[in-house]
């Protein structure tokens, strides 16, 4: 079960059902079951699954601060295949069949794209923090403070494509993320515009600002 708090109060109401839990206090946080995540993935044709030890570990989880509107959602210790690159060839490039990347070749080479996403819990922002638009990548140093940090490229896809599986809702469809990943060049990699033309994999130099770019912000995993 999630279980969130909020800097004022650690009151809230939760509403449950049999494969999620949506969390509400002074903010809102949308938590997924493993079993969820599995029925989603379903619906993606992502093949990765959960062992049974696995989602016994994950029914109970921390009781953690809400930052605005947050997805928490867990990946599963067989992550093989859960990077940009394998996704990407799962969900193809055709917006008409949505959710799906838009065609932009240039990060097939990159490295970043084939690091599969760390097993376990992610908490993540499913906006950008009002703060941080139109700043550069190290405004996320004063992330810590909140405890919290930039999210990984594979997080915010899984993010995105996971809310979209069950809500049809296509979160960031104007913002972009950075990304903890560095790219070629020098760059930062960006996730978002999750629109008509799929999803845009992106990247900037560090110090690029933009109206449409922001940072989806992640709790840092010191939770207890």
């Amino acid at each position: 079960m999630c279980r969130a708090a909020s800097a004022q109060s650690r009151k809230g109401f939760l509403y449950q059902t049999a494969n999620y839990h949506i969390v509400l206090t002074l903010s809102h946080m949308i938590c997924l079951s493993a079993n969820e995540v599995e029925r989603r993935f379903g619906i993606l044709r992502i093949p990765n699954r959960f062992s049974e030890s696995e989602k016994q570990q994950l029914e109970t989880t921390p009781i953690v601060p809400v930052t605005g509107g947050m997805l928490g959602f867990p990946t599963p210790h067989a992550r093989s295949g859960l990077n940009i690159l394998n996704l990407r060839s799962i969900l193809g490039t055709d917006p008409s069949k949505p959710p799906s990347f838009f065609d932009h070749p240039w990060y097939l080479a990159e490295s970043f794209a084939s690091e599969d996403c760390d097993p376990g819990w992610h908490f993540l922002c499913m906006e950008v923090l009002p703060d941080s638009i139109s700043q550069p990548i190290n405004y996320a140093s004063s992330l810590e403070s909140r405890d919290l940090e930039l999210p990984s490229a594979a997080e915010v896809v899984l993010m995105l494509f996971l809310h979209y599986a069950g809500s049809s809702e296509q979160l960031l469809q104007r913002k972009h993320t950075w990304c903890r990943e560095r790219a070629s060049q020098d760059r930062f990699v960006t996730v978002g515009a999750f629109g008509r033309s799929g999803l845009f994999v992106s990247a900037h130099p560090g110090g690029y600002a933009s109206r449409g770019l922001g940072i989806c912000a992640k709790l840092k995993k010191n939770f207890g």
